[in-house]
């Protein structure tokens, strides 16, 4: 209920996260579909002096580790890998690529198997796919995206000139155009994810708020009666399944309504959130619920408590409250603001309405005998009477 919502830099580095291990999965499967249409362009070209043992030499470092992707072990659970691992992949798996297009065209240059700028051709077309395939990968990350992409763009650049070495002003402008495109288009989509997850954060603040507005109350910020009542009806279930005890104690301000009519209603507005901070340190379990209940009226949720557990409780609420000193000019009881007390222990076959029925009745007498006290039973259904054992608290 309380759980804070992730800032936009937490966001962003969660989806950054995310975005990158899933690239590994269409990554590997792309270069899988270009290793396999290669090998098959390969050997179904007639004439072709390049041998199957020379594909598979260098296919063989990039399919496995594309496989490796492929099996899962980075994408399936991206929170339990850490991002510089993901990353670490995807450039092993270009260094693959990279070993695979500059031993091809060695081969072919070497044998002139391609004819006359064929291995230009075949060095262009994939290191081209390549580029743009791990440009759209690391985009959330520039440094790892450069250092991905500007070897690629150097093994084009090189092989070019390589080929055609009369003619570098084109080989020159096609290096510098493609990065430019890269960087600029990195930018675009950056900003674009970046706005996206920005939406998301404010969503989910948003939704964190309304939650809050639904569940809390605004004054005393302990848990308001709708909130208390789903909580109630699950915890009767979860007793019901395990047999644990559970108590709930149901408590009012002692005359109220002359602190309000004495001291103003801000004052008793001060009242009430003072005891809300009593209330929230006292039922300080995981489980424990405080909420107010309307008005002047406060519960308490003690789920694995039994009924002296709860009068201890009780006890507490009563110790904290007088060492708050919160004023109360027109009791009859003293000084400073006292509260009765309702504690009551659900009983097995009990619902929700019964056991609050029990604890106000409770309460009603904890203020016919003289307010300031708290008054324990056990809860009964509608047509039984509650055994009440009453006692002031000293």
């Amino acid at each position: 209920m309380n759980s804070k919502p992730k800032s936009f830099d937490e966001l962003l580095i969660q989806e950054t996260h995310i975005y990158l291990c899933r690239s590994v999965k269409w990554t590997a499967y792309l270069s899988v579909f270009l290793l396999v249409a290669i090998f098959l362009a390969s050997m179904l070209q007639k004439n072709s002096l390049l041998t199957l043992q020379d594909l598979l030499v260098l296919q063989m470092p990039t399919l496995c580790i594309a496989l490796f992707g492929l099996a899962g072990i980075l994408y399936r659970q991206p929170e339990q890998h850490r991002m510089g691992l993901v990353l670490a992949y995807l450039l092993v798996l270009e260094v693959a690529w990279i070993y695979f297009v500059v031993g091809h065209y060695w081969l072919t240059s070497s044998y002139n198997l391609l004819g006359e700028y064929g291995s230009l051709a075949t060095v262009d077309s994939v290191t081209d796919v390549l580029v743009f395939t791990f440009a759209i990968s690391l985009y959330p990350v520039r440094r790892w995206l450069l250092v991905s992409v500007v070897p690629l763009l150097l093994v084009s650049l090189v092989t070019r000139l390589i080929e055609i070495p009369e003619n570098p002003i084109f080989a020159l402008t096609k290096f510098v155009c493609l990065l430019v495109i890269i960087i600029t288009g990195q930018k675009v989509l950056l900003q674009w994810f970046r706005k996206a997850i920005l939406r998301d954060a404010e969503k989910q603040q948003l939704l964190q708020q309304f939650k809050r507005m639904a569940l809390i109350d605004g004054l005393t910020d302990l848990s308001n009666r709708r909130h208390f009542d789903e909580v109630l009806a699950l915890e009767i279930k979860a007793a019901e399944r395990t047999g644990d005890p559970l108590s709930m104690i149901l408590l009012d301000v002692d005359f109220f309504k002359r602190l309000n009519d004495s001291l103003g209603h801000s004052d008793g507005d001060r009242c009430l959130v003072r005891l809300g901070e009593v209330l929230h340190g006292v039922a300080s379990r995981p489980r424990d619920l405080a909420a107010r209940y309307g008005g002047e009226e406060f519960a308490i949720i003690l789920p694995d408590t039994d009924l002296s557990g709860a009068r201890h409780i009780a006890e507490q609420i009563r110790y904290e409250l007088k060492a708050a000193e919160i004023p109360h000019p027109d009791s009859t009881l003293g000084a400073y603001v006292t509260v009765s007390q309702g504690v009551c222990l659900w009983q097995p076959g009990l619902d929700a309405d019964e056991l609050l029925a029990s604890a106000d009745q409770l309460l009603y007498q904890s203020k016919a005998q003289g307010r300031d006290r708290c008054s324990t039973g056990v809860a009964k259904g509608e047509a039984a009477e509650d055994k009440v054992v009453s006692s002031y608290l000293s």
